[in-house]
């Protein structure tokens, strides 16, 4: 999902709607958490004595959704919850210099950081480059030079 430009332009209507599209993710993070926590067979394997956070992943940054604003008609999330930007994931996956693990845990932890916006708590971390896009970019002719020149081509 993506924020209508009412989330975009910050305008009080953007809470409401980008509050009515992450419900049901929400709501999803809740039950989910709910069956691990009753040992409901799907989640059988996953263990009930560590912390949990959750994800809410979304194509485009959802800025006011962490922001300590008040909120309406949108569950309170029973876990940490953090909407994040299929971006901010790709920056946690690659972090050198610390785990995503880790900097969830103190990001949670942390009143005033905890409403920031997840690439916020990933500046100043080392990362390393994604070997599958890196794979992927290096099997395009471009990446390599075997692009032939085409007949309406300039050189």
């Amino acid at each position: 999902m993506m924020p209508t430009e009412n989330a975009r332009l910050g305008l009080e209507l953007g809470v409401a709607e980008t509050d009515s599209k992450l419900a049901r993710a929400f709501r999803q993070v809740n039950s989910t958490s709910a069956q691990i926590d009753q040992r409901h067979s799907a989640f059988a394997e996953i263990p009930t004595d560590r912390p949990r956070q959750a994800l809410i992943v979304t194509l485009e940054p959802f800025p006011v959704a962490d922001a300590n604003l008040p909120h309406l008609n949108l569950p309170t999330a029973g876990i940490p919850t953090t909407v994040v930007a299929a971006h901010e994931v790709e920056r946690l996956v690659t972090l050198t210099d610390t785990t995503p693990s880790s900097l969830l845990l103190d990001r949670a932890a942390d009143p005033e950081r905890s409403t920031w916006a997840l690439n916020e708590c990933l500046n100043g971390h080392e990362n390393s480059l994604n070997p599958i896009l890196v794979q992927g970019w290096a099997s395009y002719p471009w990446a390599s030079g075997r692009l032939e020149p085409g007949p309406r081509a300039v050189l």
